[in-house]
């Protein structure tokens, strides 16, 4: 699929056209939802994994400090966030993205069954990273799919589909590990090998139906070069280099730096949030009526994405986001928090991965959408390495035994600012339209 290059429009140098062809293949609907089954697949570990049962593993069941989950996650992210341009632009260079997506998948899955099977809190640490690598550098590829599996006219919707049908899996995934493990069960340990076993198989639908339509494309990487640490960093300069000769991309990925700053930490740290302050029982409790909402978000905002514009779209996401922080400062009533609260932040969280994936695939150059895609999670995974990090800091300094609530209070306060600082960048950037080629 070749898409017509984004122009500046004559009228409004902020405003870009980007033109579809006129005669687009058509995209089987098995192989588009086969592809939204993926992302159906991996937050069942984003959720059951990341933001429930290994933190809780940590804190309730070892009785250790936040910083003891945050610290490893912020770890994980740093590695992928070093090794994602060249991996992108390799990904290019040979047009393929699935064997990548395989390989780093099954790491995933295999590191969290090692999780399951071991006593050593090392272990599961160690495992837990590696994890964390699998399935934050297989996200790369899984977005650079998106236009083999849509059309120019509903990337928002396709996006959106994918988006709302994960959401759907973390709330499949996060009933059925309870009913498998107990919902009461202490040992958190417990939910790590079902998780693997779910993730697996509805990941596999991905590698048997998606046809790749790419072809290898030159890239800027030398014909030779293997990965290695050195030719990361020299990558990333040269994308980073690459990108600023794109309109608004680099205003684009600033702000997105710091708004996914903010929500990366919320989805590490809700669960514990809602059990260790509000005082739930169980975060599934809370996380559930807020899965529900971000399918709710992600499919209407998939299609006001294509309606309006994907900026315009994430600038409601973002203000959305604000309300629903500022809110959370000053609440501690449990129906509030998980009726109000939660359910909006729910909508917000589906909206602005629909909207913000939807914009980045429309500024980037379809030859080079993997390593495009490559320094935009990298700007993700930056952002996440701060926040968990900040988080656990925040944590660890004013510690919630000593200041209770009045710590938690100045960590959102923290999100809060990165939202609304990202949110103002974003205003910067470029309105991008989608029509219909003369």
């Amino acid at each position: 699929m070749a898409t017509s290059p984004a122009v500046p429009s004559p009228a409004n140098p902020q405003s870009i056209i980007l033109e579809a062809p006129a005669l687009e293949e058509r995209v089987s609907p098995v192989a588009m939802w086969s592809w939204a089954l993926y992302d159906f697949a991996n937050t069942i570990f984003s959720l059951n994994i990341i933001s429930t049962y290994f933190p809780q593993y940590i804190v309730r069941d070892r009785g250790l400090n936040d910083a003891v989950y945050a610290y490893p996650q912020s770890f994980a992210l740093l590695l992928v966030a070093l090794i994602m341009p060249l991996l992108g632009a390799l990904s290019d260079r040979a047009g393929r993205r699935l064997p990548w997506l395989a390989g780093f998948t099954f790491l995933c899955i295999a590191m969290t069954v090692v999780m399951g099977f071991t006593g050593e809190l090392w272990v599961v640490i160690a495992a837990y990273i590696l994890a964390s690598i699998g399935y934050q550098t297989a996200l790369v590829f899984y977005d650079a799919l998106l236009p083999t599996v849509s059309t120019t006219l509903n990337w928002g919707k396709v996006s959106g589909i994918g988006v709302g049908l994960g959401y759907v899996g973390a709330l499949f995934g996060g009933a059925v590990v309870a009913f498998w493990i107990g919902s009461d069960n202490p040992d958190s340990q417990a939910a790590f090998i079902p998780t693997a076993l779910l993730f697996l198989v509805f990941a596999l639908p991905i590698f048997f139906f998606v046809r790749e339509r790419g072809k290898p494309q030159p890239s800027s990487a030398a014909p030779t070069e293997k990965l290695s640490w050195r030719n990361a960093v020299t990558q990333i300069w040269r994308t980073i280099q690459d990108a600023r000769q794109v309109p608004g991309l680099m205003r684009f990925l600033v702000a997105n730096f710091f708004y996914s700053d903010a929500l990366n930490t919320v989805i590490i740290a809700m669960g514990v949030y809602a059990t260790q302050v509000i005082g739930f029982g169980s975060a599934f409790t809370v996380l559930a009526p807020a899965i529900v909402t971000a399918v709710i978000g992600s499919w209407l905002f998939g299609l006001i994405t294509d309606r309006i514009t994907s900026k315009q779209s994430l600038v409601i996401s973002l203000c959305l986001w604000i309300i629903v922080l500022i809110a959370a400062i000053f609440t501690t009533d449990k129906f509030i928090f998980q009726w109000v609260i939660a359910t909006l932040a729910g909508v917000a969280l589906g909206s602005t991965w629909t909207a913000a994936r939807t914009m980045m695939v429309e500024l980037s150059p379809p030859a080079k959408l993997g390593e495009f895609m490559g320094i935009y999670n990298l700007t993700g995974k930056f952002s996440a390495v701060l926040g968990p990090a900040l988080w656990g800091t925040i944590l660890f300094v004013l510690d919630p035994k000593v200041h209770g609530y009045f710590s938690y209070q100045v960590g959102i306060a923290t999100l809060l600012l990165m939202v609304i600082v990202g949110l103002a960048i974003h205003l910067t950037t470029p309105n991008i339209r989608r029509v219909k080629q003369a």
